[in-house]
C-alpha cells in the first residue's frame, strides 16, 4: 500500500469554513488603473476604420462612490423638498393675510358706503324741504306782485281824478283861484300816487 507524499514545506494549513461573506476592500480610485474600451476597429472599403469610436473611455465608480452620489442626491431632493413645502407654506400664509386684509378692507368700503349713502339720503332730504319752502316763497312773492301791480292799476283812476282837480282849480279866475284845505289834499294825494307810479316804473322786478 503507497503512503501519500508528504510536501517538504510541511502539511498544508487547514481551511476553516467561512460563517459569514468577507468584508469588501475599498481600493482608492487613483490606486486603480483607469480601464480603457477599446472598441473593434471594422476593417472593410465602407468603413472608416473606428476612427469614430477611437479613445472612446469609460470609468465606473466605486461602491463607495455610488453611495457617496446617491447620498448627494437624497439630501440634494430633501433640500428641494423643504424648500418647496417651506414657500408653500410661505404662499399659504400670504394668500391668508391676503384674504385677510381684503375682507376687512371690504367691510371699511361697505360701511364707509353705507355711511356715505345716509348722508346723501340726509342732505337729498334737506334740499328738497329747502326746494319746497323756496318755491312756497316765490310763489307768496309773485302772488304779493299781483297785488302790487292790481294796486298799481287801481290808482290810476285815483291819480287822474286828482290830476283833474288840480287843473280845474288851476284855471280859476280869481277871487275864487284860493289855496284851501281840499287843494291841500289833493296835493298831497297827487304826490304820493305819482311817487309810487315812479318807483313802480324804475324798479318793475320789485
Amino acid at each position: 500500500m503507497e503512503q501519500p507524499e508528504v510536501s517538504p514545506s510541511g502539511p498544508a494549513p487547514a481551511r476553516l469554513p467561512l460563517t459569514k461573506e468577507p468584508a469588501v476592500q475599498a481600493v482608492p480610485t487613483a490606486e486603480l488603473p483607469m480601464k480603457v474600451h477599446e472598441a473593434a476597429l471594422k476593417t472593410g472599403p465602407d468603413s472608416s476604420s473606428g476612427l469614430a469610436t477611437a479613445g472612446f473611455r469609460t470609468a465606473k465608480l466605486l461602491p463607495h462612490e455610488w453611495h457617496q452620489s446617491n447620498y448627494h442626491l437624497y439630501h440634494k431632493a430633501s433640500a428641494s423638498c423643504e424648500e418647496a413645502e417651506r414657500n408653500r407654506f410661505e404662499a399659504k400664509e400670504l394668500s391668508e393675510s391676503s384674504a385677510a386684509a381684503t375682507q376687512r378692507a371690504q367691510k371699511d368700503s361697505t360701511a364707509a358706503l353705507g355711511q356715505r349713502l345716509q348722508d346723501i339720503h340726509f342732505w337729498k332730504t334737506e334740499l328738497q324741504k329747502a326746494i319746497e319752502e323756496l318755491d312756497a316763497e316765490s310763489n307768496l312773492l309773485a302772488a304779493q306782485k299781483l297785488r302790487l301791480e292790481r294796486a298799481l292799476d287801481a290808482t290810476q283812476v285815483p291819480y287822474t281824478i286828482t290830476t283833474d282837480n288840480l287843473q280845474c282849480r288851476e284855471r280859476r279866475q280869481a277871487p275864487d283861484l284860493v289855496c284851501d284845505e281840499v287843494e291841500r289834499e289833493l296835493l298831497k294825494v297827487s304826490t304820493m300816487l305819482g311817487v309810487l307810479m315812479a318807483v313802480w316804473q324804475c324798479c318793475p322786478d320789485l
